[in-house]
């Protein structure tokens, strides 16, 4: 209807109701072929990169949480149990995200928490993959949607989105899995809005995976209330008393105006960037840096007086550890792992363990790294700078300086190929599994589309794995 059409008291539909028409109405097949095996490998590598988290202390934590007595149709993957689906979203989502190893986009992490929830959920209602596929898009579109309304980046009102978005983004996907209609779906996205939650404060901390796997939890809750016929109010996005409003670092952010989900996909134009270190994203360029220059200094470390990183003021922020001791610490160290870069010539799961972040060597080299900030801004990723740089000068007076490092390898501009996303998984899966077994994992995560998501017998454990 037009504008001129409309009755005196009709107004627009908003934001809220507009993603919930898109998410009701979204069909696989309008959902251009490019993005399928985008979002294929998004899931595969959060699966894969669970059972490497998996035995970190937070697991047991979340664990706690869950009535594993109380059987379900959702398995959690790393373990024998079936349980309700938000629990299986709760421990899959928290355990992905323990080491910080899962994918990047959106400001975020997206497939820790839409995996965790499309996967859960398709297993309950017995869908199959193209289903979870088109549920992960209606959830990846609507993140998009509510990131790219603000001028301000969140981490640096001290918000983190994966948590704080992601909860909506699932409730989304949670929604169009289960069919229900845009009122429904709308009620769903309005009663996630005040589940929304997560700090910055919080990372390097046990509570930051945890609060990712919260924002699975209540997407499914959300989804499954506004299926009970719990409402929400129809703006509860777009009000100047909504979320957006409410989130926004500044004020600056687009409350009206026209969704563009299902218009411009996302998911095609920025995608996803799978990790090739188990550490903050905003490590990974200075790290691919650091790994150029190691042939040229492994054995000077001792000669080395200083290595200048050169990174944007947001990544410095999100970079709280200046003197890490833990792993949980080192994960969001620039000194850190710029240091384990040079001197050992990787940033692999068996250099992010409390023993080798207190090893003396490194210890003593990161305490030679200084950091300084770039106050410009990449203009197609403003959370960080336009390039990244790292240079090192030698007791000799001599200075090397790697190339600059616009994007890390494994961005979605620079994907790493399909055999060695295979193998992370099973790397990460080893740590878990045996061989064949890990190997069936691979299998079932990349089953055919037309195929139901189902899972292998119960994990057989190495041993010694708790």
């Amino acid at each position: 209807m037009c504008s001129a059409c409309r009755g005196p008291t009709e107004r627009r539909m908003g934001l809220t109701q507009e993603l919930a028409r898109f998410v009701a109405g979204l069909d696989a097949a309008a959902i251009p072929a490019q993005a399928i095996p985008t979002v294929r490998r998004g899931i595969a590598d959060c699966v894969g990169v669970a059972f490497a988290g998996a035995n970190e202390p937070v697991a047991g934590h979340a664990m706690a949480l869950v009535d594993a007595a109380a059987a379900g149709a959702s398995r959690i993957w790393t373990r024998p149990e079936s349980v309700a689906a938000a629990d299986a979203a709760l421990v899959n989502a928290t355990i992905a995200h323990a080491l910080d190893f899962d994918d990047t986009g959106l400001d975020g992490h997206p497939s820790v928490v839409l995996a965790p929830v499309v996967l859960a959920e398709a297993e309950r209602l017995g869908r199959c993959w193209r289903d979870a596929v088109t549920a992960y898009v209606a959830g990846y579109e609507t993140w998009a949607e509510l990131i790219g309304r603000d001028q301000d980046k969140h981490h640096g009102k001290g918000w983190h989105p994966t948590a704080v978005f992601g909860v909506v983004a699932g409730a989304a996907a949670a929604a169009c899995l289960r069919r229900l209609p845009a009122e429904l779906v709308s009620d769903a996205l309005g009663i996630a809005a005040s589940m929304a939650g997560g700090l910055v404060a919080n990372f390097g901390s046990m509570t930051k995976p945890l609060q990712v796997g919260f924002a699975a939890r209540n997407a499914i809750v959300a989804a499954s209330l506004a299926e009970r016929g719990v409402t929400a109010a129809d703006d509860a996005l777009e009000s100047p008393r909504g979320l957006l409003a409410a989130l926004s670092p500044a004020g600056r952010v687009r409350l009206d105006g026209p969704s563009g989900a299902g218009r411009e996909w996302q998911i095609v134009r920025q995608g996803l960037n799978v990790k090739r270190y188990p550490t903050c994203y905003a490590t990974h360029r200075i790290i691919d840096a650091a790994l150029a220059l190691h042939p040229h200094v492994s054995d000077r470390i001792g000669e080395i007086e200083e290595a200048v990183v050169e990174i944007g003021e947001l990544q410095a922020a999100m970079l709280r550890s200046s003197r890490p001791e833990t792993a949980l610490d080192a994960k969001f160290s620039a000194q850190y792992t710029v240091a384990c870069a040079l001197a050992r010539g990787h940033v692999d799961l068996q250099d992010l363990t409390d023993e080798t972040v207190k090893a003396p060597d490194v210890q003593q080299l990161l305490r030679k790294v200084r950091v300084a900030t770039q106050a410009e801004r990449d203009p197609l990723e403003p959370l960080f700078s336009p390039q990244d740089r790292l240079i090192v000068r030698l007791r000799d007076g001599s200075r090397l300086e790697a190339e600059p490092v616009h994007r890390a390898l494994g961005h979605a501009s620079r994907p790493i190929g399909d055999a060695a996303l295979r193998q992370k998984f099973l790397t990460c899966a080893s740590l878990m599994l045996e061989g064949a077994v890990a190997d069936a994992w691979w299998a079932s995560v990349m089953a055919a589309e037309d195929a139901r998501v189902r899972w292998p017998a119960a994990p057989q454990q190495r041993p010694g794995v708790i």
